[in-house]
């Protein structure tokens, strides 16, 4: 039953956010078309920038939440405490922002100046974000996929209509980016602060709070390391090649990273508050090894999708300019592949709390990425920030699956994934070989379809994927969804 209810709440999150990220491209081309490289490349740097400012502004404080808001008895009170501080600490984050921004964005951008004002839309919309993130936490381990689908979906849309109105009929530029992401943050949240006025109240408990606090506190070093090894590579791309590569890569990086919210946090969110509520029972490692599997058949599936249909999307969607920047999806899907896998390596440092401990193999992937940047991108351009990404996550999830044993063995196997990657690899070089002698998108769109049955058909024949596991997926796909009925409703 916790598989199945498991199983249907992933559909929920990743049928929504689908529609999400189908809602998110159509920024790709209100972006490309209507800014220049150096505007979209620029812009992609200051998002980058808000994402490490962000750490510090909000402290990871709804991660702490999430770990321990089972363990109180009244989960609205934990959820209050947090957003109690939250908004205490972001007001006074804004203020500093006000005053210090130019300083700010001057360390950012040494070369430039007068650009504090962009410093304050990114504080600002990241305190937003960090309250609308409090209520998506709460709700997540309250197990309402759908609240928390509806909110994310409905996010998308307004930074969408935003972004129209300021960057295509005010004409606003890099500046409309900004401000569209700020106004949809506070929409977001006035709404979820309407929604919840019956129970949000101002209250504080510091021996609840200092539990969070201390957990999410040793996250911090971690995400900051996480920061360097996903957003880093633009300021290096950006120093040694030019913002018009960056905006190449950044076009690459955006279809790649849709792996994140179409897979990856759906699996997540179901995941999180799964684990802490069944890692003391005594089946725990048999069903975290069941869902180990599926995310492997899942997961690669969804690697050579995405890859394979790279192309055919950003000649839909941008224009000649960063018709190059498909070579690089292959390589960051796989980087959020792993990224995945290593919520299951990662388990039993979590499980025991050695939070200090998780940023520390973050940390070491952090320098292994700078390290292989500096080497890779002057030898092999872009692809080689990529490269660097990929590497760093392999070094961080060998090294989590080394040191999660010691705390939860759950019995894992580290090669098991890669049996997929030989099929994908070799699929992935049959379409490349082909894709470029197919000048009609229809048809090469067609090409890319087949070669996801392919992969189905190849992993069931060869075994990868059991018979049997097959056919109870695929019943419970179709139980889940509607589409068989059962005996008394024939």
């Amino acid at each position: 039953m916790e598989t199945k209810r498991l199983a249907k709440h992933s559909l929920i999150y990743s049928g929504t956010s689908i529609l999400t990220q189908a809602v998110t491209l159509l920024l790709v081309p209100v972006f490309t078309k209507y800014m220049s490289q150096e505007e979209f490349g620029q812009y992609n740097l200051l998002i980058s920038v808000q994402s490490l400012l962000a750490i510090f502004i909000t402290m990871g404080i709804y991660s702490g939440m999430t770990r321990f808001i089972n363990e109180f008895e009244d989960k609205n009170k934990t959820k209050n405490i947090v957003f109690t501080f939250s908004m205490a600490w972001g007001l006074l984050i804004c203020l500093l922002s006000l005053s210090y921004g130019d300083l700010i964005y001057r360390m950012v951008f040494p070369f430039e100046s007068g650009g504090g004002y962009y410093i304050n839309f990114l504080v600002i919309s990241s305190v937003l974000l960090c309250l609308i993130s409090i209520y998506n936490s709460y709700f997540i381990m309250l197990f309402k996929p759908g609240l928390v689908s509806a909110i994310n979906l409905v996010r998308a849309i307004f930074i969408l209509l935003f972004s129209a109105y300021f960057i295509i009929i005010e004409k606003d530029g890099l500046y409309g980016a900004l401000e569209a992401q700020l106004y949809a943050y506070a929409v977001i949240l006035a709404g979820l602060m309407l929604y919840d006025r019956n129970n949000i109240r101002i209250v504080f408990s510091w021996p609840e709070f200092k539990m969070m606090l201390n957990y999410s506190l040793g996250l911090i070093p971690g995400q900051a390391s996480a920061w360097v090894y996903t957003l880093i590579d633009r300021y290096f791309i950006n120093a040694m090649m030019g913002l018009q590569q960056v905006a190449i890569y950044s076009m690459g990086y955006k279809l790649g990273m849709m792996m994140e919210p179409i897979l990856i946090s759906p699996f997540k969110a179901v995941f999180t508050s799964f684990k802490y509520k069944v890692y003391k029972a005594d089946d725990a490692p048999e069903k975290f090894r069941e869902i180990y599997v599926y995310y492997n058949c899942i997961g690669w599936f969804c690697v050579l999708g995405f890859s394979v249909f790279a192309k055919p999307a950003i000649d839909l969607l941008s224009t000649s300019e960063y018709a190059d920047s498909f070579m690089v999806v292959p390589l960051i899907v796989f980087s959020y592949f792993l990224y995945g896998l290593g919520e299951f390596y990662s388990l039993g440092i979590h499980i025991e709390n050695k939070s200090l401990l998780d940023s520390l193999i973050l940390g070491i992937g952090a320098g292994s990425n700078i390290l292989m940047n500096i080497g890779l991108i002057p030898e092999f351009g872009i692809m080689g920030a990529a490269l660097a990404t990929i590497m760093s996550y392999l070094i961080m999830n060998i090294i989590y699956y080394f040191v999660g044993k010691r705390y939860f063995d759950i019995g894992l196997r580290y090669l098991e994934p890669y049996k997929f990657g030989v099929v994908v690899l070799g699929l992935y070089g049959f379409y490349f070989s082909i894709c470029s002698r197919i000048n009609n998108l229809f048809l090469e769109m067609f090409f890319s379809s087949l070669i996801c049955l392919l992969f189905i058909l190849i992993s069931v024949v060869s075994g990868l994927i059991p018979r049997e596991t097959a056919k109870i997926a695929f019943s419970q796909l179709a139980k889940i969804t509607g589409l068989a009925k059962s005996p008394g409703n024939i």
